[in-house]
């Protein structure tokens, strides 16, 4: 997850008072009207603002330091905020290394789900389309449906609805929309297999019962 106090530079001890001054300070250096043509620094004020944001608000505040010592606790190493459509896109490669090294029958789906969820955040898919590089968005998208496969169906569906807001060539969404309709059908059937084993079942026993 992204670590809120390393982004405004201050210790996790930091009070209100100190957090507001370093957003002030760093909001002063890269507000957008001082960076007319500076893409990294409005993607990085963004990241600013929700920085800020979450850190002055007691819900937000206090639901944030709850994840974020539970991810410590696990042994997560603190991430490395991406700031740029390289960055992101280096860290979903990253990411997808290391899947194809997860045990699928041990694995944690819903954390894995959380992990790439956190990479197509609103934030990162703002960064993504305010710089509009389309070749590096086709390649995201292209590494992201990859690395869905440990997933669970609907999980899986959730994060493609996330890509689709990513500003991205055509075949980005001839893509995606491959992997909807194979998920879906994935869906149909693992709806109705019961039944099926069932009917397959009551068949072989009537097949016995007539050999007899």
């Amino acid at each position: 997850m992204k670590d809120y106090y390393q982004i405004l530079g201050v210790a996790p001890t930091a009070t209100s008072a100190e957090i507001k001054t370093a957003y002030r300070k760093l909001a002063h250096i890269y507000h957008p009207d001082k960076n007319p043509s500076n893409t990294y620094a409005a993607a990085h004020f963004n990241l600013i603002k929700e920085a800020y944001h979450t850190l002055t608000r007691p819900d937000l505040k206090a639901q944030y330091l709850q994840d974020r010592w539970l991810s410590q606790s696990m042994g997560a190493p603190p991430e490395k905020t991406a700031v740029t459509p390289p960055q992101l896109l280096k860290a979903v490669l990253a990411m997808h290394q290391q899947l194809i090294h997860y045990d699928e029958y041990r694995v944690d789906r819903k954390g894995v789900y959380e992990k790439l969820s956190a990479l197509i955040d609103p934030s990162g898919i703002g960064i993504l389309n305010h710089f509009n590089q389309r070749d590096i968005n086709r390649e995201l998208v292209k590494w992201m449906t990859d690395s869905l496969f440990l997933l669970y169906p609907e999980d899986q569906l959730q994060l493609l609805q996330q890509l689709k807001k990513i500003a991205a060539p055509p075949e980005s969404s001839v893509l995606i929309a491959r992997k909807e309709a194979e998920l879906r059908r994935m869906i149909r059937f693992n709806r109705y297999r019961p039944f099926l084993i069932l009917g397959l079942i009551i068949l072989l026993c009537i097949i016995i019962a007539y050999s007899l």
